[in-house]
């Protein structure tokens, strides 16, 4: 079987932002961490009491917090990338998700985690699961990191999905927001994890499976 799960929310409560923001106040300049942190915290309150879009905004992050790390290159990100698994992505892993998507591996199942967060970040995430990454590409130019394509969200998510795979439809998808709804369309078996509310009222409509209740989150 085919499988393909979301990441934020759905697999972890970790962010890869706070991770490299992290690194960079605990190696070097805690400054320029406290700067960062200072600058998204209006906009951080305003997502959280839904006045301005909560997936957009996080997606923003992936782009502002890039500059913040200084004389990158892909060994220094490797190292963010470790520090990110200990104390945010792998640390705050959904357990009982993981124990599903290990179940899908275990039964030989193609397990790919799709997601705008940087691509050697989840491909490392997948791998401890026996999973496979499907991120955004970025690249590393005079000490800066950068994207090298668009950050896939919504239906460009489902978009590159078919493309990458080179498929039309996959047997099981995982997500926790509406704006995974392309993505679980696509499945024969689509799985509403801990739901927000729009996803919910869909999932109830149609009659997808919901994994989780966020209310008791």
């Amino acid at each position: 079987m085919l499988v393909v799960s979301d990441f934020n929310g759905t697999l972890s409560h970790g962010s890869p932002v706070i991770g490299l923001v992290g690194w960079v106040g605990e190696n070097q300049s805690k400054l320029r961490k406290n700067l960062y942190m200072a600058k998204i915290m209006p906009s951080w309150f305003l997502a959280k009491r839904g006045l301005i879009d909560w997936n957009k905004w996080v997606i923003d992050l992936f782009i502002s917090c890039m500059p913040v790390l200084k004389d990158a290159t892909p060994e220094l990100f490797e190292e963010v990338i470790t520090y990110t698994m200990e104390t945010q992505l792998w640390a705050k892993r959904r357990l009982d998700m993981i124990e599903r998507i290990n179940g899908h591996v275990q039964q030989g199942d193609e397990v790919y985690i799709a997601t705008g967060m940087w691509q050697p970040t989840v491909a490392r995430f997948a791998a401890r699961m026996g999973a496979k990454g499907l991120g955004t590409e970025i690249r590393f130019e005079n000490g800066q990191m950068a994207l090298a394509e668009p950050i896939a969200h919504g239906q460009d998510k489902a978009d590159k999905i078919r493309k990458r795979l080179g498929v039309e439809r996959i047997d099981v998808a995982y997500g926790d927001t509406s704006a995974d709804i392309p993505m679980l369309e696509m499945a024969h078996h689509p799985v509403a994890v801990y739901p927000d509310d729009r996803l919910k009222a869909v999932a109830l409509e149609r009659g997808w499976e919901i994994f989780g209740d966020r209310a008791n989150d």
